[in-house]
């Protein structure tokens, strides 16, 4: 269960999730669906967002770039 700052998060980074599944998309195959990639995204937004640790010096939506990506190549 995410914290009411820990959702303010996901809502805020949303969107950009959504635009970097859109960019994959252009990249794959036919029979990959956007929906499947935005489903992947918000997993590991909401991932980053349960494990983000602000005490190490970086931003929240840098860490969430990277684990969003991941989590949609995996």
């Amino acid at each position: 269960m995410l914290t009411t700052d820990q959702n303010k998060l996901v809502e805020q980074m949303t969107p950009l999730m959504k635009r970097i599944a859109y960019h994959f998309m252009a990249r794959l195959p036919t029979s990959v669906h956007v929906d499947d990639l935005i489903q992947a995204g918000l997993m590991g937004l909401l991932d980053t967002a349960k494990n983000f640790d602000d005490t190490q010096n970086a931003q929240f939506e840098t860490y969430a770039i990277q684990r969003i990506r991941g989590s949609i190549l995996d």
